[in-house]
């Protein structure tokens, strides 16, 4: 290994997503004297994604930044192949770290090239009927293959359980939540005044606002009913959803306006590339989804000053403390319940809880602790010796990180009983029989997918033929025993 060992991560894109956001403010803070760092990305701005982060990532200092210009559909695979095991080749990275759908690409990586691999898992995953059958399958694959992984990071405590029930486990698994960086999100009522006014929004009415894509698993369903019941409570509110997504999906929501009668009330400016002007523009935000991890959508709020209301899912309870409220998933009334009572907070009222709000995410949770805790990690890994298991911070922070109710902000290290923490990064195990049997029995949706790079022609009937799953099995076990030089 060179003197700093170097850091590669894969992610599908750079769209103005939570997962997306959190590894452009790791990557800002990462120390350059312990890390080589590379980030990886599967689709160029425009295939499927906006892109929306790629300049800010690509202005970064010491960050290599790469494409693998894939095209979708199975060739875009086979076609990126030769340039991934180019670029692996050029750089020679000691750690393959995936970020959301990267995370079973750098494991297929980490088998062929025997290098380090860490998982970053950023929902809980609990809400399964939001999913589709081959985002189900892929998760059960995740499972099964987990135990090949060297280290898998949550980014909440409620996300790490989840998945440990359906029987998730690697050699470690740890906490690092998110961080939030709290000078570039900090309270300006000038630039809220702005946004709104370019939204064509009054600054003295209340604005109640929902953040994040456009997805089943945000639910804006519920937000727009919750809305619905505080249009009539509050006849000056008015209602922003900020993100953007599926056309056919944004169009449903805006009838489902319609019917509730307040398509008037509600705004849909799309992707906001000035996110702090965005939340300092809001009353209150609100978050409905049904599957989260650590939302970053609250946290950067909070930095704001901007009370949240939110559902009980991934850590959003912990993360607000007693500064905002919570509401079961579903749950318009109580959604509507919440918003009305802190719109009928005194104006000495909204100032101490904007003050606490932001009080909070600046002690428990700033994005130098999400920078240290990650290189602790990892640097662990690389030493295995050097990080022994543990429920609590080595930093100056473990007394705020231990007070009750902020056990999320700990990094926890879990071993589970049939690993080692000083087994061999990606040893023979990985290429037993047990694997292929997972690879190549219990998954072949997975297989069809993860074989793409090698040639493979997707399914187009219920089974493939005989003769082409055999060809599929010979080049799966070449490509698992292909040893690096």
């Amino acid at each position: 290994m060179r003197g700093k060992p170097c850091l590669l991560f894969l992610i599908h894109s750079l769209a103005a997503g939570g997962a997306e956001r959190q590894l452009c403010e790791l990557l800002r803070h990462l120390d350059r004297t312990r890390f080589e760092l590379h980030v990886l990305v599967f689709y160029d701005p425009g295939q499927g994604n906006g892109g929306e982060l790629w300049p800010e990532i690509a202005s970064l200092p010491d960050v290599g930044l790469h494409s693998l210009h894939k095209r979708r559909g199975p060739l875009g695979y086979l076609l990126a192949l030769p340039r991934t095991l180019g670029l692996m080749g050029r750089l020679r990275p000691d750690i393959l770290h995936g970020y959301s759908d990267g995370n079973l690409p750098a494991l297929l990586l980490g088998l062929m090239l025997r290098k380090r691999v860490v998982w970053g898992i950023r929902r809980t995953s609990q809400d399964l009927s939001k999913m589709d059958r081959l985002s189900r399958r892929l998760l059960k694959v995740m499972v099964g293959l987990s135990r090949y992984v060297d280290l898998i990071i949550f980014n909440s405590e409620a996300g790490r359980l989840s998945h440990a029930r359906m029987g998730m486990r690697s050699p470690r698994m740890q906490v690092v939540t998110n961080g939030f960086d709290i000078i570039r999100f900090s309270p300006d009522a000038v630039q809220g005044s702005a946004q709104r006014h370019r939204w064509g929004i009054p600054d003295e009415v209340p604005l109640i606002g929902i953040v994040g894509r456009f997805d089943p698993v945000k639910d804006h369903s519920t937000f727009l009913r919750a809305a619905a019941r505080l249009a009539q409570q509050w006849p000056t509110a008015k209602f922003v959803c900020v993100g953007g997504g599926r056309k056919e999906y944004t169009e449903a929501l805006q009838v489902l306006t319609e019917a509730l009668g307040i398509a008037d009330r509600v705004f849909w400016p799309g992707v906001c590339s000035q996110m702090p002007a965005a939340y300092n523009a809001l009353s209150i935000l609100v978050l409905t989804s049904t599957d989260e991890g650590f939302p970053n959508v609250v946290g950067e709020a909070m930095a704001c000053g901007i009370p949240c209301v939110a559902t009980r899912v991934g850590d959003a309870a912990p993360l607000m403390g007693d500064t905002g409220w919570v509401a079961e998933i579903g749950d318009d009334a109580a959604i509507a319940k919440a918003v009305s009572s802190l719109l009928g907070e005194s104006e000495t009222a909204r100032v101490a809880r904007a003050g606490a709000v932001r009080q909070r995410i600046c002690t428990l949770f700033s994005v130098e602790a999400l920078a240290r805790h990650t290189e602790h990690a990892l640097l662990g890994l690389l030493s295995p010796r050097s990080l022994e298991p543990t429920h609590q911070n080595e930093n100056s922070q473990a007394d705020a990180s231990n007070a009750p109710g902020n056990s999320s902000t700990t990094l926890k290290v879990i071993d589970p009983e049939a690993s080692s923490p000083d087994r061999p990064v990606n040893s023979n195990p990985a290429l037993s029989g047990e694997l292929n049997r997972i690879f190549l029995d219990t998954a072949p949706a997975w297989v069809d997918r993860l074989c793409f790079c090698l040639g493979a022609t997707p399914r187009t009937g219920l089974q493939a033929s005989a003769t082409r799953w055999g060809l599929l099995k010979t080049r799966m076990q070449r490509l698992l025993n292909t040893e690096a030089e």
